[in-house]
């Protein structure tokens, strides 16, 4: 049973030791030669887009079925380069039509091969590009907004419970009370400018949105360890 192996993997000593790296060690090797740890890496194209998806209650996890069109800010009929929704209906990442024409612009910033040439192991780049395209990308900016939308329609109790929800559902983790202050902080400066009543932070969708969107730009939520 595939199920009950998996099962055993993730239950392990092993598997659930921490990656952080131990200060005493960094001081004897500090580039991590000896691999003492495990270095921090950026998700991979299609998982980054799937992680945007899941925490802003879109993901579609149906298996099988055609594949979507991804979104395009122009479509070209004589290439047939037509444009899907701005979330793909939901759809995994793998269910995104490849073209030769041109491929999902947003996978390809973050380093998705061209389907023009076999690659036998992916770049892994870090470029201003990428925290643009987390910044302004339609996509994202419409999973921000689905996930405030969601949040807020959950009616929290407080702005710092609904912080701390979401904190957890994107870092898959109890979040520390620093980081929970650190938030707060940035809805009421986001509802502060928007407009919203103090008392009306917590019913606030964009105010929601706008915690949601930095959420995105935390190193965590891009990357594992």
């Amino acid at each position: 049973s595939t199920k009950k192996l998996v099962r055993e993997i993730v239950r392990s000593a092993a598997w659930r030791q921490a990656s952080a790296a131990r200060p005493a060690n960094v001081a004897v090797d500090p580039d991590n030669r000896l691999w003492h740890y495990h270095p921090r890496r950026r998700l991979e194209a299609e998982p980054l887009r799937d992680a945007l998806l899941a925490v802003a209650g879109r993901l579609d996890r149906t298996i099988g079925g055609p594949s979507i069109d991804p979104h395009r800010t122009k479509e070209d009929p004589a290439k047939r380069l037509v444009s899907g929704p701005v979330d793909g209906h939901g759809r995994r990442s793998i269910y995104i039509k490849m073209t030769l024409m041109e491929p999902p612009r947003f996978l390809a910033v973050f380093n998705q091969p061209i389907p023009k040439a076999t690659v036998g192991r992916r770049d892994r780049t870090t470029v201003p590009e990428q925290a643009l395209a987390l910044l302004n990308d339609p996509f994202v900016l419409a999973m921000a907004d689905a996930w405030g939308k969601r949040l807020a329609a959950a009616s929290p109790a407080s702005v710092p419970a609904g912080v701390t929800t979401m904190l957890t559902a994107a870092l898959a983790r109890e979040p520390g009370p620093a980081e929970v202050e650190r938030l707060v902080a940035v809805a009421e400066r986001c509802g502060s400018a928007r407009g919203v009543a103090a008392e009306a932070l917590a019913a606030s969708p964009a105010v929601w949105q706008d915690v949601a969107h930095a959420i995105f730009m935390l190193p965590e939520f891009s990357h594992v360890e």
